[in-house]
């Protein structure tokens, strides 16, 4: 049977995976926010002038030789270039982890489910479930804004460099709250999903040790 240590590992690849995939999706979708927030009409610029600025900032965030944020349209401030440092280092800090721990991870998952062991981690995986339950329901009784000032503070403790003045940092009127709020509940979904999946493959463990183990006794008489 494997470690905890290994789940432990495993349950981190998937973290690593859901931050990145609501990355990767957040980038295909702001397309859509676009036009759903009317983010034109908040700033002077087009579609594409916004797609193209959208996808300077996140080719910074994501690239790890890229050591300067520059946007053709929106000026950075000392503070601004701050917090967006500090979100590249999460970013990539989360690269990291997938990248480092894909081999054990997969590893891990491919020998619980072919020696069918998945069924002994089965409340590891509801626990792994639960807790982001119960993050998510903090959050609707709090409100998102709220949730996400205790969110920022707990990230990013001592610092307020994440509280973008716009006059100084436009960009953040083109990334609206809607739009973070959209992301949370991307990742939330995409979390839960992964976990789940291996949550139902636990139960089908069980289901089917359950079936040979009654054709066993029956043959056995």
């Amino acid at each position: 049977m494997r470690t905890r240590g290994q789940v432990f590992i495993g349950l981190l690849w998937l973290l690593a995976l859901a931050v990145l995939l609501t990355i990767s999706l957040a980038w295909v979708f702001y397309p859509i926010a676009i036009e759903q927030f009317e983010l034109t009409s908040v700033v002077a610029l087009s579609r594409q002038e916004l797609m193209d600025n959208f996808n300077q900032l996140m080719t910074y965030l994501l690239h790890p030789l890229k050591q300067e944020l520059v946007m053709a349209d929106f000026p950075v401030s000392a503070s601004g270039a701050k917090h967006f440092a500090d979100v590249k280092h999460l970013f990539l800090l989360a690269e990291a982890v997938f990248i480092g721990l894909a081999y054990p991870a997969v590893r891990f998952f491919f020998q619980a489910m072919r020696d069918r062991e998945l069924i002994f981690y089965r409340q590891i995986f509801l626990g792994a479930m639960l807790f982001p339950v119960l993050i998510a329901g903090l959050g609707m009784v709090v409100g998102f804004e709220t949730f996400f000032t205790l969110f920022h503070t707990l990230l990013f403790p001592g610092d307020s460099s994440w509280l973008f003045n716009p006059t100084t940092d436009p960009v953040i009127l083109v990334l609206p709250a809607e739009f973070f709020l959209a992301c949370f509940i991307l990742f939330f979904l995409i979390y839960q999903a992964l976990v789940g999946m291996l949550l139902l493959l636990s139960y089908r463990q069980s289901a089917s040790d359950s079936l040979e183990n009654r054709f066993c006794f029956i043959q056995a008489d």
